[in-house]
């Protein structure tokens, strides 16, 4: 099996005055494609239990097909990821009104977001991509300014992404994250519902019909949410619980509770696609991980056109994306989100791969 490699000069245009250009990292045996607008992981190539290549991420095949389609798809999310409850910031004594995308509440940073964005080029090598932007409050309507500086790099096994945001003139939430669709089987896969999937996570944040949080954590143990253990998506799927029938495209779009001691990131989650044999970690120092089974493709087109033709639809593949908790502006009984000026917020997600027939076991937490 061959992977295609996306074509530099398809992504080569301007957006808002600003100049797009795709980047490939290479690293042993593994290849990403990164677009600057959103930060965006368009490709990743890796190898299956056969030594075989397959790219296992969602993506598009070129800017323009990326401006018509899922703007969420492999992109760098902030200021905030996830949802923001009506868009309702309180903070310091005064209310803030923040934009709304999703009916009345604040999608992923809202339509002034760094999804919609294109960063600036700082520094490009062969296995990294070091990536900036501003989020200013005339762009994207939240208090405060952050500079952000994002690098991708890439090594033999893994593909790590490590961001550090720094706050100027007022206090401002922050929740940043990387969105990669995951299909290890290869993105040809019609499913990725077959995979095994793992959270190290003993609660889990129930939503309501909107996917806004109830306020509190409740425990996984017994029921759908139990992924202590290496189970199969689709069972947990077909495990009845509310939970999983909110809203119009049911499943799981939930956030799981991954607490762990600061400066240390942690094994949040392992994916297992038996066919490819491609076991992934995800490593983090987030709080949680947002877990969402790809319920809503729909096969609607342009939105849901991807690579060399292909139409993704529900369950084409799935995100696991380490952050912030959900709402936790509005939620009293979250850690805080909230990153004053003059300090700095910094993270890393590492996406780990092997191949073979099984999961092995891991540590689960290691020193930055």
């Amino acid at each position: 099996m061959s992977v295609r490699v996306l074509n530099p000069d398809a992504f080569t245009g301007q957006v808002d005055g600003r100049e797009v250009s795709l980047h490939i990292l290479r690293s042993g045996p593994l290849q990403a494609a990164i677009c600057n607008h959103g930060a965006r992981l368009l490709q990743l190539a890796v190898p299956d239990r056969f030594g075989q290549a397959r790219d296992i991420v969602l993506g598009y095949d070129s800017l323009g097909q990326l401006l018509s389609g899922l703007p969420s798809m492999g992109a760098f999310i902030g200021r905030y990821a996830n949802r923001i409850g009506r868009g309702h910031l309180h903070l310091d004594g005064r209310r803030h009104q923040l934009p709304i995308n999703e009916g009345p509440h604040c999608l992923h940073g809202g339509p002034g977001g760094s999804r919609h964005q294109v960063f600036s080029v700082l520094d490009s090598q062969e296995n990294r991509l070091r990536l900036g932007w501003r989020f200013g409050t005339d762009s994207d309507g939240f208090p405060g300014e952050v500079d952000v500086e994002l690098e991708y790099m890439l090594d033999d096994c893994s593909l790590t992404a490590s961001y550090t945001a720094s706050v100027h003139r007022e206090a401002t939430p922050l929740s940043l994250t990387c969105h990669p669709f995951f299909n290890l089987e290869g993105t040809q896969a019609p499913s990725a519902l077959d995979h095994s999937l793992q959270i190290l996570a003993n609660a889990f944040v129930p939503i309501d019909q909107s996917r806004i949080p109830l306020g509190h954590r409740e425990p996984v143990a017994g029921t759908a949410f139990d992924f202590q253990q290496s189970r199969w998506l689709r069972g947990a799927l077909e495990q009845d619980h509310m939970q999983l029938r909110l809203g119009s495209s049911p499943g799981f779009d939930h956030a799981f509770s991954t607490p762990g001691e600061p400066g240390l990131v942690k094994l949040q989650a392992r994916l297992f696609a038996p066919g490819s044999g491609i076991m992934m970690e995800v490593w983090s120092d987030a709080p949680c991980l947002q877990f969402y089974s790809g319920a809503a493709l729909d096969g609607q087109l342009p939105r849901h056109a991807g690579k060399h033709g292909q139409v993704y639809r529900s369950g084409a593949a799935l995100c696991l994306e380490p952050q912030q908790y959900p709402d936790a502006p509005n939620q009293p009984l979250f850690p805080s989100c909230i990153v004053y000026p003059g300090e700095r917020l910094q993270g890393r997600i590492e996406y780990r791969f092997s191949a073979g027939d099984h999961a092995t076991p891991a540590i689960t937490s290691r020193a930055v």
